[in-house]
């Protein structure tokens, strides 16, 4: 199946008024623009717009991205650049999304050019190498002039509130002769709305320059802007150092230089051909030509062309030194250019392989460590969580292990910290939400600096990821998903919160404090700890903390279930228990709000004798399940719950959300169920499962309509331990032996026939998953183990029950 391609640069003009000395398209071993036409025809661009239209109808692609690229695309013209504009939106507007960028040396930036864009939607990013001396080494003109004040004339345009949202951003070519320290200032004197570093293009055929006396020189450069990037407080998004994270946490990173999501890119040059990725010019004289053009090939058969796809094969492009790599997934080999080795063409890592092993462990473990700023002169490396040995193995073979399950919750820490420390500071001083928001950042930063371990404590609580993650999201759509009535008011109500996460760590820390709290439905929260009510209808409230020794007036405690077999909290106050606004419903139902005191002593009586059930039939599964489960959310009643409910979403590591338990529900295997998917998506925030180019949806027997794979692999996961429940269940003796096996529901009859119909479901899904699903291999793995799992369960004899009542032993299932 070809992938679906919604980037593309068009080389509009083959010449540049620029010299630099380390350009690749001019300057490296691909020669071909001696051969193109100077400049793209209008009937090359409209050509190259119906071919887009015509990719986006059949595979339904809702946004495409097109950069205006070059040599330099200013060299066009403003009357040729707005024709080729105009073409390219007569086509595709009202057929797709079209975001339209041009990357400009930006000497030639003037008014009317944008005006242009400003006319056309075209956001303009400039390159720019840092200050005159850093810029001067390689941009010059021809003549060795220098083109830095040029530049800045152009910046200072883009500047301007006229077209300041134009401006797109700026892109460094790393030069590690430079001070790094020196040129990142530079860049932010330009206000740039986001910044990229760029790796020189090299090979190993005829790799960068290194200093002989430092072994990771590009490493060490870009790891001292970070540093001081992080001490800033991140005021502009940096990509490489976003893309580095964003891969680390199991998500895309958007950028070809790391990562092993695919980027689906496609270069049409002047003359309409074909080409792949232009950093492949670095490589070999011919490297990115395809033999294909805009006016004989589709956008599909681009796709399925032998060197687009190797630039998308995720863990199967890769060279065995990079499968062996304890840090692939973050630097996911490196950009496909760099590895290129005359004798095994791109079988390699990359040339820069030391620095990127130093930089996808470092940057993504700097953003882990917490929301304190991270200081020059910590003399230890930052730490990144890791399962210990077996680990993965004894996950995937169903209860895991006491050990594993609590590096799972630490690796959830890390995330979460990275969440919180991600959130937009709120610079934004004229709201009394914002002032809060900003001393409870503050105060936040000052706890996890003297008291780490408390505010630990308090970024475990599962909601506290909720949040932040939420906030991220509606941060990174401007606000998509809010609620339309509560507008500006709930956005800064959401960013306040973090007074009251500081406020829970100064509980737990024992400090006496006295600060503003958002208020939300009458409450002020303190998240793991409970709520203050209060009387006025006002956006904020003062609370005062100290610490241990007595709660605030009006205090609202979340109540704690007291009990050796499942010590958990229930949670019916954290106004982030519930999904967000505009969300997939995370949960099976809707979360309760403050339950009475008889549905609580219902829940108790649930929960202790359903964790009690687990611990003696199912141990193995129990006591990973006590070491990570640090709250239940109770849900709405539901009907007669079906063996395997729907799983829509995911609940946070930590939380298990239950529907409230009637005389006809399962609450031990609820838990159970729902631990399973917990640990199963902790994993994949780990490990990549599956490659992209699998089927989008598998038939699976407890659905009628099939299912995303990460959805049967998790029903898959789930039914195993059920299977493992029900056969203890089936040897268990009934409640009061002979007399009640008529009235108990969970005869052994009736155990025996579940566990078969969770065996077999596992069984049949798991054989899917291995044969279609287009795994990993993190993900075939895991399916091994599941399979060991399945085969050992079906060579077993169902056990049959011992007459006579076991000590200790109840009706095997009940949950009242």
């Amino acid at each position: 199946m070809p992938s679906l391609i919604d980037q593309y640069v068009l080389k509009v003009h083959g010449a540049c008024d620029l010299a630099c000395d380390h350009c690749y398209v001019y300057e490296h071993a691909d020669q071909s623009w001696r051969a193109k036409p100077r400049t793209m025809s209008p009937a090359v661009a409209q050509r190259v717009a119906q071919r887009i239209a015509e990719h986006v109808g059949r595979h339904a692609i809702p946004t495409v991205r097109i950069t205006l690229h070059g040599g330099e695309p200013l060299l066009l013209g403003v009357v040729r650049l707005r024709e080729l504009i105009h073409t390219l939106r007569g086509v595709l507007d009202g057929v797709v999304r079209l975001s339209l960028h041009i990357q400009t040396n930006g000497v030639r930036l003037d008014p009317a050019f944008l005006e242009l864009f400003a006319e056309s939607g075209v956001q303009a990013g400039v390159s720019l190498d840092g200050d005159r001396a850093a810029n001067d080494r390689h941009r010059r003109y021809a003549s060795g002039r220098s083109s830095h004040a040029a530049v800045l004339r152009g910046l200072a345009l883009l500047r301007r509130e006229e077209f300041r949202p134009l401006y797109g951003g700026l892109l460094c070519t790393v030069d590690v002769a430079n001070d790094p320290i020196s040129v990142f200032e530079a860049l932010m004197e330009q206000a740039p709305p986001r910044l990229d570093f760029l790796l020189p293009h090299a090979t190993w055929a005829h790799p960068p320059p290194r200093p002989s006396d430092v072994p990771t020189p590009y490493a060490s450069w870009l790891g001292r802007i970070h540093a001081r990037w992080i001490a800033d407080g991140r005021p502009v998004p940096i990509r490489l150092f976003d893309a580095l994270a964003s891969a680390a946490w199991g998500g895309a990173s958007g950028s070809e230089a790391v990562g092993l999501r695919p980027v689906a890119l496609a270069v049409v040059d002047t003359d309409g051909s074909w080409e792949q990725a232009d950093s492949l010019k670095t490589a070999y004289d011919g490297a990115p030509a395809t033999g294909m053009s805009v006016f004989t090939h589709s956008v599909d058969d681009l796709a399925r062309h032998p060197g687009v796809a190797a630039r998308n094969e995720g863990y199967a492009g890769l060279c065995a030194t990079c499968l062996a790599c304890p840090v692939v997934r973050i630097c996911g080999g490196g950009l496909y250019a760099h590895r290129f080795r005359p004798g095994n063409g791109f079988d390699n890592p990359s040339v820069y392989c030391a620095d990127l092993k130093r930089l996808a462990s470092e940057i993504p473990a700097a953003r882990m460590r917490g929301i304190a700023v991270p200081r020059p002169t910590d003399p230890a490396p930052p730490h990144v969580h890791r399962l210990p040995d077996g680990a993965f193995d004894a996950f995937a073979s169903g209860a895991g292990t006491v050990q594993g399950t609590k590096a799972l919750a630490d690796m959830q820490l890390s995330l979460t910290r990275a969440l919180v420390a991600g959130l937009d500071p709120c610079h934004d001083s004229s709201s009394d939400l914002a002032v809060v928001a900003a001393a409870g950042r503050q105060l936040l930063v000052e706890l996890d600096g003297s008291h780490p371990a408390e505010t630990a404590e308090v970024l475990r609580h599962p909601f506290v990821r909720t949040w932040a993650k939420d906030r991220l999201r509606r941060e990174a759509s401007g606000g998509a998903g809010d609620d339309p009535q509560g507008g500006t008011a709930d956005r800064l109500r959401d960013r306040a919160h973090i007074a009251g996460v500081a406020a829970a760590v100064a509980w737990h820390a024992g400090v006496t404090t006295q600060l503003p709290l958002p208020v939300r439905n009458g409450l002020a929260h303190l998240p793991g700890l409970g709520a203050v009510r209060v009387d006025q209808a006002e956006h904020t409230t003062e609370v005062t903390v100290r610490g241990r020794s007595g709660p605030p007036h009006g205090w609202i405690r979340i109540r704690r279930l007291i009990t050796p077999w499942l010590p958990v909290a229930l949670d019916d106050l954290d106004p982030y228990r519930a999904p967000p606004a505009g969300a997939v419903v995370p949960y099976d139902g809707i979360a309760l709000d403050r339950l009475s005191p008889r549905q609580w002593t219902a829940w108790q009586i649930a929960l202790s004798r359903a964790g009690r059930e687990l611990s003696l039939l199912v141990p193995a599964y129990a006591a990973p399940l006590r070491a990570a489960s640090r709250v239940v959310v109770p849900l709405r009643p539901m009907p007669a719950e079906p063996h395997l409910p729907a799983l829509r979403g995911r609940a946070p590591f930590g939380a298990l959300a239950l529907a409230t338990p009637t005389r006809t529900s399962d609450t031990a295997a609820a838990l159970l169920r729902h631990f399973q998917s917990a640990k199963l998506d902790a994993l994949t925030d780990a490990y990549v499962f599956f490659d992209t180019d699998g089927p989008a949806s598998l038939p699976v027997p407890w659905r009628t309509a099939p299912v995303s794979p990460g959805e049967a692999l998790h029903g898959a996961y789930a039914q195993v331990a059920l299977a493992e429940l029900w056969r203890a269940r089936a040897g268990a003796p009934p409640r009061d032996g002979t007399r009640s096996r008529g009235r108990d529901r969970f005869r052994s009859a009736d155990a025996a026939a579940a566990f078969r119909r969770s065996l077999n479901r596992a069984d049949a899904v798991v054989d899917t998953l291995a044969a279609e699903a287009g795994t990993a291999p993190a993900g075939a793995r895991f399916l091994a183990g599941l399979r060991t799992a399945i085969d050992r369960l079906s060579a077993a004899p169902v056990p049959v029950p011992a007459p006579g009542r076991a000590p200790g032993a109840r009706r095997a299932g009940s949950s009242t």
